[in-house]
């Protein structure tokens, strides 16, 4: 169980398509209430918008290591006025970028949720959301200092969030010292939601009843994720897919996937993998 009085940022971190927005937005509807999957009030660390909002300036024209420090200020200062629990999504890897800076506001950090999701699934599912075709997305997961929406003069709707290669990305997360982190399998958190999001409230000290928690796993079921996506659409959905919620399943990547592509996946990350516990052998 991860307990702090005084600390109240709860990281959800994850490799993106690893499963954070589905459960960002079971813990929105299991914290807050929401009846719409565009009212996740759950934000990302890399928003540009929260950032200008809090700070009250532009930061488009700031250095990398002046915003550095306006970040760690603004949410230094957000928090000291906010909740006991304040979620916060992140894509960043960790690793320091600026030796006289915490890569993170650490003393307001309660604990980090930190997602993974099998790199065969994830290949496809990043594939459809950065609208590049299979190898070339098998060839970002294994690029070092690979950076999501790196910015031009001015900076895009989010901040540069640097990844590094997928298995790094995982290393360096579960290696820190710095925040209790609490390790999740999105394969598991499909096979057995209510066990899995009963053990997640459990480790962060957070209270529930069964009807609230079953609540919220119907409310994050791809049935309704998909539903309310058809009649809503989805804001955080990629420009290059039809759909954000696409399958709901885990190991479907033999139907996209050919035994060239499966291969190179293991033999560059087969250590992570088997860390992790993943039982595939090619």
């Amino acid at each position: 169980m991860i307990t702090s009085s005084k600390k109240h940022i709860i990281w959800i971190a994850s490799y993106p398509k690893s499963g954070n927005t589905w459960f960002r937005i079971f813990l929105a509807r299991f914290l807050y209430g929401i009846q719409n999957i565009n009212a996740i009030s759950i934000p990302i660390y890399s928003s540009k918008s929260f950032l200008e909002k809090e700070a009250d300036i532009d930061v488009s024209e700031l250095s990398d290591i002046d915003l550095h420090q306006l970040r760690l200020d603004v949410y230094a200062k957000y928090i000291s006025n906010e909740r006991d629990i304040f979620p916060v999504k992140i894509h960043d890897c960790f690793q320091y970028q600026f030796d006289s800076m915490p890569f993170l506001p650490f003393n307001q950090s309660k604990a980090v949720v930190y997602l993974v999701r099998n790199p065969f699934d994830l290949a496809v599912s990043f594939s459809r959301h950065l609208g590049v075709d299979i190898d070339k997305t098998i060839a970002i997961m294994n690029t070092e200092n690979y950076t999501l929406s790196i910015p031009s003069k001015k900076y895009l709707s989010q901040m540069p969030q640097l990844l590094n290669t997928w298995s790094s990305h995982i290393r360096g997360w579960l290696h820190q010292k710095e925040i209790p982190l609490l390790l999740v399998k999105y394969e598991e958190l499909i096979k057995q939601p209510q066990k899995e999001f009963a053990r997640i409230l459990d480790c962060l000290n957070i209270s529930y009843s069964d009807m609230k928690l079953n609540d919220a796993i119907q409310f994050a079921s791809f049935e309704n994720l998909s539903s309310q996506e058809k009649k809503y659409g989805f804001q955080e959905k990629s420009i290059h897919s039809n759909t954000f919620f696409h399958t709901g399943k885990s190991f479907y990547y033999k139907n996209y996937l050919n035994e060239k592509q499966i291969k190179t996946i293991f033999e560059q990350h087969c250590s992570i993998i088997k860390q992790l516990g993943y039982d595939f052998n090619f």
